[in-house]
């Protein structure tokens, strides 16, 4: 298998760890860093510019740099566009040191239910494909599927596919968990259907299964008075006595800012309220109900405990985001645990950690 990644130093980062698989660099990288990664050996690079092939040309040096060219079929992202894409392959191609190995778009809307514009897409592409080939222009592989797409349409997963979200065990959209469960069923009673809903989930469990849990740890638990206010701005006001508990968690971690007075996490297999704002490294929580919650106590954003399950889908339905948007943020500074499924979880230190 191959990997993904948006940038230069990600790459060479895996390099580093020992990953020997081939990298795909999808974005832009600047002529600083092209010989360095150029030297890393097994990369390749996504081209939608001349300027890009031009300069990874430059830098080639004899060598056969393989590149992967974007083509717009509807997201308007970087990209060449359809009526200038034969045109660009053929420049490019005359370019020494560039292996053309890879022609690919992007989907703007394969999540939901109506795919025409999907298709639309995928038609679009194919006519670029069968233009470039009358030319004598041909790519060693095709890729235009990401999660959505490579669930639902099984056309559209050409020779690669560039799974994202699905990585995490996460739907790409509430739409294409129906779509999925809607296999020859009637997709508009199901949609109205709860319990056929909860029926289907747990039918493709083995599909979809979260990976990820993330993790803090309670430094302290105090008790105050009625009436007190907790957090910057005085946002939250005690209406009982109140047992307070820190958390080693904030907004620099990644721990959204929407979420104070709004959010919860798990303590000892119990709901706890997130109380006033979130701190740019901590933030406060209310453990009153939760029995002998103490200092040291595993704290849980995403993940279960116990009974109970917090998901990246429902924090973001708090903050009015996206899940994907939810797992990406998590800062690089925390430290992430990779578990397999009989490796028994470590003990997490103060900061906050993500497991996968």
């Amino acid at each position: 298998g191959w990997l993904g990644v948006i940038a230069g130093d990600e790459a060479l980062a895996l390099r580093r760890a020992g990953l020997s698989a081939p990298i795909f660099i999808m974005g832009a990288v600047e002529e600083g860093e092209v010989d360095g990664l150029l030297a890393a050996g097994g990369l390749r690079f996504a081209v939608f510019d001349m300027a890009q092939a031009e300069m990874l040309s430059a830098h080639a040096r004899g060598r056969q740099v393989p590149i992967h060219v974007e083509v717009d079929t509807g997201l308007g992202r970087l990209s060449v566009t359809e009526t200038y894409a034969s045109a660009f392959v053929g420049d490019i191609a005359h370019l020494p040191g560039l292996y053309l190995e890879g022609l690919y778009t992007h989907l703007a809307d394969a999540e939901g239910m109506d795919q025409s514009y999907t298709m639309a897409q995928f038609a679009s592409f194919k006519r670029i494909q069968d233009s470039l080939r009358q030319e004598g222009v041909r790519f060693d592989m095709a890729h235009v599927a990401g999660s959505a797409a490579a669930i639902l349409l099984s056309d559209l997963r050409c020779d690669l596919v560039r799974t994202g979200i699905s990585i995490y065990g996460y739907w790409p959209a509430e739409e294409t968990r129906l779509l999925m469960m809607s296999h020859e069923q009637d997709l508009l009673k199901l949609a109205n259907d709860s319990q056929a809903q909860a029926k289907g989930v747990r039918g493709l469990y083995s599909l979809l299964r979260p990976v990820l849990s993330w993790k803090a740890r309670l430094l302290q638990a105090k008790t105050v008075p009625a009436h007190s206010s907790v957090g910057y701005g005085c946002s939250y006001q005690t209406l009982r006595d109140t047992r307070v508990g820190v958390v080693s968690v904030g907004y620099a971690d990644g721990f959204d800012r929407h979420l104070s007075n709004n959010g919860r996490v798990l303590v000892r297999g119990q709901q706890a309220p997130i109380l006033g704002r979130i701190c740019m490294n901590l933030c406060m929580i209310d453990v009153t109900d939760v029995a002998e919650a103490s200092p040291g106590d595993e704290v849980v954003l995403i993940g279960r405990q116990g009974d109970q399950e917090l998901t990246a889908e429902e924090m973001a339905r708090r903050v009015g985001s996206i899940h994907y948007e939810i797992v990406t943020r998590i800062n690089w500074s925390v430290p992430r645990v990779y578990l397999n499924e009989e490796q028994p979880a470590p003990h997490v230190k103060a900061s906050a950690a993500a497991e996968c």
